[in-house]
């Protein structure tokens, strides 16, 4: 697959180690879990008349 595009996302350590984890578990890289991630996302949104439930009180509670 030719990339044509890049996404950068900060994580916590914690999310990281997750991320690490599962990657490993799973014999894949984080990056393809991280496409896999945003294409579910893309699809719930495109279900969903375009707009995703966000988490707005996890937000504003300093949750996120």
């Amino acid at each position: 697959m030719t990339s044509k595009h890049r996404v950068t996302v900060n994580l916590s350590d914690e999310e990281a180690d997750a991320l690490t984890e599962l990657a490993g578990k799973s014999k894949v890289s984080k990056a393809w879990l991280g496409r896999h991630a945003i294409c579910a996302l893309l699809e719930r949104a495109q279900n969903s008349d375009g707009q995703i439930p966000l988490p707005l009180e996890s937000i504003a509670g300093g949750k996120l």
